[in-house]
């Protein structure tokens, strides 16, 4: 048995059976496409600003950027001013473009843009990025349950799987954004109290804190030696974490879905700024928290030699030192993290899946409600791959940066694309397609043959389609002239 009661977990199972109970109630058995997909694009900026922050934060951020800092340093929080760097841009450069189309995906654009080619290319490495961020999502919250309470791994990864696609089936954008709202304040309230518990188990209080971790070098920022290969390197974190933050905000579908669920652009860019402005001191919060929970540690090693696995720290503390009950909802806690993030990403797949390629290639000339009725269909498909996928994803190294491995792999080339459709009027279908050829083949040589860090993934992949696409363009360009995007088929 593991080290959580009956009581944690019957705080647990409520916790899910409630979420699921109400993500369920926005079920509509009629809803046609633009309800089950945009929400009827009536959503105010509050609850689609905190679907966006759930979206991009789960248990990978919650468990892993602690965890992080505990066995480390605070150096992977500079990652936060990216975002600061990269809102403008979005809201700038790429919400215009957006605001010009009724679109259901970003990638409608790209067709508009250049070609169907085009857009099947980015459609389908977006499917494999996000496919594969919810396998490892699904997994963070299992490792954990098993470790905790002897729950076996894989029943863990079924249970949460299944329930967090049940509900997005059935409740579409609607039950995605309100379960989304209602999980971000579970998961503040969870790690509010471990971290006000914590705090109350060092005597000293912060100030202990403060002298042990500069004792530690845990408090160390910055790194701005030419030292490629390391993943905290400052140069590499602002470089290569722009361009990913960049990347998520304005080509990633499972947020751009909240921005087509609006009123207007205006509405959207509220809702960024927002996110903005929670983004940075959450994740820092967490960063610090992980020191504070190495100096907790540290003054008691027979605690310290029970915690197995680092990167379940956090729910180690509450299941060992906080009362049962309170613990359960810390655990609750970080499966809201998870599951906010899941039915994100399952509900932007089925998306992407049904209009960029069954409405487009396979059904041209079905009715709206058979399209609602196919994308509730891909929806389960995707929680049954991405379930299936969470059986692996432990192979993937630390959580914290698990999924950034497999979005530099390829997000730098999407970004690459929509910014030579946006800046580059002569640019080509053709050369488009070339550069991100070129571009993934550089990202995988380097991938393959270098120990460099991951974040310059992104950088060498983006770069690389940019400086090809534009090379193309000036040698042939495109015969017909950039149209404008004006309406989403």
């Amino acid at each position: 048995m593991g080290l959580l009661n009956l009581l944690d977990l019957t705080v647990i199972v409520g916790y899910l059976a409630g979420i699921t109970w109400i993500g369920s109630r926005f079920y509509r058995k009629n809803a046609d496409m633009q309800e089950y997909l945009l929400g009827g694009q009536g959503m105010r900026w509050l609850p689609v600003a905190l679907s966006i922050l759930a979206a991009d934060t789960s248990a990978i951020s919650y468990l892993g950027v602690p965890a992080w800092s505990f066995q480390q340093n605070m150096r992977l929080n500079q990652n936060v001013f990216t975002y600061l760097l990269a809102i403008p841009i979005v809201i700038f450069l790429f919400l215009p473009v957006y605001s010009r189309g009724n679109l259901f995906t970003a990638y409608q654009y790209l067709e508009k843009r250049f070609d169907l080619r085009v857009r099947l290319l980015t459609s389908g490495f977006f499917l494999v990025i996000r496919g594969a961020h919810v396998a490892v999502v699904i997994y963070a919250p299992a490792l954990m349950m098993a470790e905790l309470m002897g729950v076996p791994l894989k029943l863990s990864i079924i249970v949460m799987g299944v329930l967090t696609a049940f509900y997005t089936t059935l409740g579409g954008i609607k039950g995605v954004i309100w379960t989304d709202a209602i999980q971000v304040a579970t998961v503040l309230i969870g790690f509010t109290t471990v971290a006000v518990a914590v705090l109350s188990q060092i005597p000293g209080g912060f100030a202990e804190v403060w002298q042990t971790g500069l004792a530690h070098h845990k408090f160390d920022l910055v790194d701005f030696s030419l030292d490629l290969n390391r993943v905290d390197n400052s140069w590499a974190i602002l470089c290569g974490g722009t361009i990913l933050a960049v990347q998520a905000m304005s080509t990633d579908q499972a947020v751009l879905q909240k921005y087509f669920t609006t009123k207007s652009a205006r509405e959207t860019s509220k809702a960024l700024l927002f996110y903005g402005a929670v983004i940075v001191p959450l994740m820092t919060l967490l960063s610090i928290l992980g020191v504070i929970l190495f100096v907790f540690y540290a003054s008691r090693p027979e605690l310290r030699a029970t915690l197995q696995n680092p990167d379940a720290v956090v729910p180690h503390f509450a299941a060992k030192v906080l009362p049962h009950g309170l613990a359960g909802l810390v655990v609750a806690s970080i499966f809201a993290g998870s599951m906010s993030t899941v039915s994100a990403s399952l509900n932007s797949l089925a998306t992407s899946t049904v209009v960029d390629i069954y409405k487009r290639m396979i059904r041209t000339d079905r009715s709206d409600r058979h399209y609602t009725q196919a994308s509730r269909w891909a929806t389960c498909l995707w929680g049954v791959l991405a379930t299936v996928g969470a059986f692996y994803a432990g192979h993937l190294g630390a959580l914290i940066n698990a999924f950034a491995q497999i979005q530099s792999l390829m997000g730098g080339i999407i970004l690459g694309v929509f910014l030579l459709g946006i800046l580059n009027k002569r640019a080509s279908s053709s050369g488009v397609i070339v550069a991100s050829v070129l571009g993934f083949a550089a990202v995988l040589y380097v991938f393959v043959f270098t120990s460099i860090s991951l974040f310059w993934y992104c950088v060498i992949g983006c770069l690389t389609t940019l400086l090809v696409g534009w090379l193309w363009s000036l040698i042939k360009p495109s015969e017909s002239p950039a149209r404008a995007v004006t309406a989403g088929t």
